[in-house]
């Protein structure tokens, strides 16, 4: 069997087009926005430093027989009360701060740290 230069032009045009498209894939589903879980537990936040990206959602669950609120240092962002097996959900933004706290238990504290 003999192989033309135009048929090994053909294919490695196929396959370089199958290499790029994946790698596509890869980086797009790498960019797009996560989904985090935050679980209130034991008097703590777990985990307590969170790596999130802008869009991202972040989901606080209330593992806690005690209420709780997820709520900025600066109060811009507060969950209100949760109680046990209570979520509360936030999509990250660019300037969203990242430390926040628990009002009932001050000394609950966390921080989101938001990289792009």
């Amino acid at each position: 069997m003999r192989i033309s230069a135009g048929s090994v032009v053909v294919v490695a045009a196929l396959a370089a087009s199958t290499i790029a498209a994946s790698l596509v894939s890869r980086v797009s589903a790498d960019n797009a926005p996560q989904r985090h879980v935050v679980e209130i537990q034991k008097l703590k936040f777990v985990p307590a430093e969170l790596e999130v990206s802008p869009g991202d959602t972040v989901v606080w669950i209330n593992l806690d027989i005690v209420p709780h609120t997820v709520t900025a240092t600066d109060k811009s962002w507060d969950s209100k009360t949760m109680k046990k097996k209570d979520e509360w959900e936030m999509v990250v933004g660019v300037d969203t701060p990242g430390a926040y706290f628990c009002q009932f238990h001050p000394k609950m504290k966390a921080i989101l740290k938001v990289v792009q």
